[in-house]
């Protein structure tokens, strides 16, 4: 990751230097404090740390030419953590020449592409690798170098894209809360390519009305890996199979309802325990040691549904029910979600501080556990926000995330736009 921050780094200095003298250049960006505290001790030794700090930047550059054909976007971000030296890292989340033609659009570079429809699991988002250090949602994405050719035709949208360049996934270190208290051993890959494997992935989308749908597919390196375990060092090992990916979203709108739902198949994930708990992989001087390829399917479906005015006044409230399911069960990755149900609601103040609030619970039905989170944001004045996030763990002993039982913790972040 390193390598390709500094590499699109000195790239996009070097482009918008050489282009500066010929276009307008815009510069926006942000800076982050964000505090954390922790209301229990970790379960870790190295995690001591009960409160921690961190800071962010993030820049958004951006110029056209050519009539407004062609543009160029570059965005570096990068953080600084006090407690996770993991953390503390940079990325170029965006390094990309767009041009408009007649017939079609064309995207070379660093990118970043979301698929989804739902609120809980993002299923069919794959095209980008996960940031695991900047929050456990898995919201955040690292940059993905791409070459992406969009088609808009009568009959739908199409998005075809070769991707060259796998990006490992980011995990927290030993010194951080929400991690293992372990370090990782270096990747393994099915690929005798590794990184350097070309993916290919392809997206159609649609709509009747108000009824949207789009199907896709993927085949290459998996963005979540198998986490075993090293029987050299004893360290969590993470692999990366080859694998194909068909993915459904579907979303119907009607008056106050928003009904959601994604689906995959999935091909060529080892089947094991394939969690930090089990031995999924073996790193031994005979080589690598693993179950047989399965094909499992996961769902998300549920529905959205906003009440407008609510009490006669501007607030909108919303009502979030989701299920998901995955048919590996009890053999499910690492953080999947087997028999879980999302059910939360959301504010939106509709005020001048655009002022908005999601409070939701995960309920394993399977386990008897549950999550609980809140998420809030509104703006203190102009060029500046503020946003809360508060989670707590309750899981049952026997379930994945056992490990973060004591891991319950609030979260404020000061944005300051400049």
């Amino acid at each position: 990751m390193k390598h390709i921050m500094k590499q699109g780094l000195l790239a996009g200095v070097a482009v918008f230097s050489a282009m500066s003298a010929s276009a307008e250049v815009s510069i926006d960006g942000q800076i982050d404090y964000e505090a954390t505290g922790f209301f229990n001790d970790s379960l870790h030794p190295a995690s001591d740390q009960n409160f921690n700090n961190s800071l962010s930047f993030e820049a958004e550059v951006y110029t056209e030419w050519a009539d407004g054909t062609q543009s160029l976007t570059f965005k570096p971000f990068y953080r600084v953590d006090e407690m996770d030296d993991e953390r503390t890292h940079g990325d170029v989340r965006e390094l990309m020449w767009h041009m408009v033609a007649d017939e079609y659009e064309l995207k070379v570079g660093i990118g970043k592409v979301y698929w989804g429809v739902t609120e809980s699991n993002h299923l069919v988002d794959i095209v980008n690798q996960t940031d695991g250090v900047e929050n456990i949602d898995g919201e955040d994405k690292l940059g993905q170098p791409m070459v992406q050719l969009l088609l808009e035709r009568d009959w739908g949208n199409l998005d075809v894209f070769v991707l060259p360049y796998h990006r490992e996934r980011t995990f927290a270190g030993t010194d951080a809360r929400l991690s293992i208290g372990s370090e990782f051993s270096d990747a393994i890959y099915e690929s005798d390519n590794e990184e350097a494997n070309v993916d290919v992935a392809a997206r159609f989308y649609s709509y009747i009305d108000d009824f949207e749908y789009a199907v896709s597919v993927f085949h290459g390196n998996s963005r979540e890996p198998v986490l075993g375990g090293d029987a050299i060092s004893g360290k969590p090992l993470p692999y990366y199979p080859l694998i194909s990916q068909f993915g459904v979203e579907l979303q119907y709108l009607i008056e106050g309802w928003a009904w959601k739902f994604e689906g995959i198949h999935r091909e060529g994930t080892p089947e094991a325990d394939i969690n930090l708990f089990g031995n999924a992989v073996l790193n031994t001087s005979l080589g690598v040691s693993l179950g047989e390829d399965q094909s499992y399917f996961a769902t998300t479906a549920g529905f959205e549904y906003t009440q407008v005015g609510i009490w006669e006044t501007r607030i909108d409230l919303g009502w979030v029910v989701e299920h998901m399911y995955d048919s590996r069960q009890e053999k499910a990755s690492f953080g999947a979600f087997e028999h879980d149900v999302l059910l939360a609601t959301r504010w939106a103040a509709n005020d001048d501080a655009d002022s908005t609030l999601l409070v939701g619970a995960v309920v394993d039905y399977e386990y008897e556990d549950y999550s609980l989170s809140l998420e809030g944001t509104t703006r203190l004045m102009d060029g500046l926000s503020l946003e809360v996030e508060a989670r707590v763990f309750a899981p049952d002993e026997d379930a994945p995330l056992y490990g973060f039982r004591d891991e319950d913790f609030i979260k404020l972040t000061l944005s300051y736009y400049l």
